[in-house]
């Protein structure tokens, strides 16, 4: 979410992600201690806190997302295309009955 947007409001954040404000909050504060994100005030809200993703967590962001690229290449590549349509399949089926419950 936070590298799609420029800044987003930490309220919207949580909406987006469909967790409590104040799990995301916690988390926000985690991030910002550690130099990845940084929280300003909103200008059209003074209440409101925008987030901000910074350029070492932009950095930080992309090597997990190589990281997690190169484990998913390890663990599917070398499924064939008939392979991963049965397993998507099987996915969707499971995700189908868990939404369900």
């Amino acid at each position: 979410m936070l590298e799609r947007n420029t800044s987003i409001r930490q309220a919207s954040l949580a909406q987006e992600l469909g967790f409590a404000q104040r799990s995301v909050t916690q988390a926000i504060e985690g991030l910002e201690r550690d130099g990845l994100v940084e929280r300003t005030s909103d200008p059209t809200d003074g209440r409101a806190k925008l987030v901000t993703l910074t350029a070492d967590g932009a950095a930080a962001l992309a090597a997990s997302t190589d990281a997690g690229n190169r484990a998913l290449q390890q663990i599917f590549g070398s499924l064939d295309r008939e392979q991963l349509t049965q397993l998507d399949a099987l996915l969707t089926t499971i995700d189908t009955a868990a939404s369900a419950t």
